[in-house]
């Protein structure tokens, strides 16, 4: 399929990222061209489709895909998980090499508790040693996400430089070291009963924002993409999407019932007060389902398990 093409079919039902979209499916697709991949950070909402996006573009394109999450335990990285992704791209093409997409979930916490720099230079080494095997990772692609709620000030697209943040505008090479002595301070506080909640929590965000602004984050990763902020339209279409995780509950829920505007809204309001977005789509099915039954709305069909 032409590239195009695969766009088009993909917005169809990711309706509500089409920018983001459309540059993941052009930066992927431009890979093919080039000896060494370029890597992407996505940037968005928890539970804006991150993962659903790229995991559906890479299914379209036939490309390889591993996922990797819960690897960075207190500025340390369990290169295990690592290993089993390679592993898993090595068996996908046949044992010759690992050509694909690594899709880095929770990246978030590379920077809020140090080792961004380890899980860079495994990025951008090139290859793998672990157990005493080698992956060859000239040809893999890494996509990393990044989920900005609550620190949209830290994780930015285009800063915005004035006086009082004129030195971020020298981007260093890392600031790894700066992050060890920002704990060994906190640690220092503690001990004497000096900690400050409020100081602790600007400098742990300014170095966060200067983390993602360096030069060594914009090495690693060549493109930055930001996902629209979910609203209330954007919720409702992703709900009536013929991919939503919705249509696992048509087994329960009446058809008309589940199809009714009243009660997409009502889930998609629900959604949009979560702090994890449409991670949250099981408990606003139930609790709305819950709500509409003492209204005595047909809301169950007669052998689902949800009505008890």
């Amino acid at each position: 399929m032409e590239v195009k093409e695969i766009y088009n079919e993909l917005s169809s039902f990711l309706c509500n990222q089409d920018d983001a979209l459309k540059e993941l499916v052009w930066n992927i697709s431009q890979n093919a061209k080039l000896d060494k991949p370029k890597n992407i950070l996505l940037v968005g909402e928890f539970g804006s489709g991150k993962t659903t996006m790229v995991n559906f573009t890479a299914q379209m394109m036939d490309i390889p895909i591993a996922n990797v999450s819960n690897f960075c335990v207190n500025g340390n990285l369990d290169l295990s998980v690592f290993y089993n992704a390679f592993a898993k791209l090595y068996l996908d093409n046949e044992r010759e090499g690992c050509k694909g997409i690594v899709l880095i979930q929770d990246m978030r916490n590379c920077f809020l508790y140090g080792g961004f720099s380890a899980l860079s230079s495994i990025i951008t080494a090139g290859s793998f040693v672990y157990n005493n095997f080698i992956f060859d990772l000239s040809d893999t692609m890494f996509i990393g996400e990044i989920d900005n709620n609550g620190l949209e000030d830290c994780f930015v697209a285009k800063p915005v430089y004035t006086l009082e943040n004129m030195d971020e505008a020298l981007l260093e090479d890392n600031i790894q070291d700066e992050l060890d002595c920002l704990v060994m301070d906190l640690a220092d506080d503690l001990e004497n009963n000096d900690f400050s909640m409020e100081n602790y929590n600007k400098k742990i965000r300014k170095l966060i924002r200067r983390a993602f602004l360096s030069i060594e984050c914009n090495k690693t990763f060549n493109k930055k993409i930001f996902m629209n902020v979910m609203q209330m339209e954007d919720i409702c279409k992703a709900l009536n999407s013929p991919i939503s995780e919705l249509q696992i509950y048509k087994d329960d829920l009446c058809e008309d019932y589940i199809a009714s505007p009243n009660f997409i809204y009502s889930v998609a309001g629900h959604i949009k007060e979560s702090a994890v977005g449409l991670h949250d789509l099981d408990e606003a099915v139930r609790e709305v389902a819950r709500f509409d039954s003492k209204r005595k709305l047909k809301v169950y069909k007669k052998d689902s398990l949800l009505r008890f």
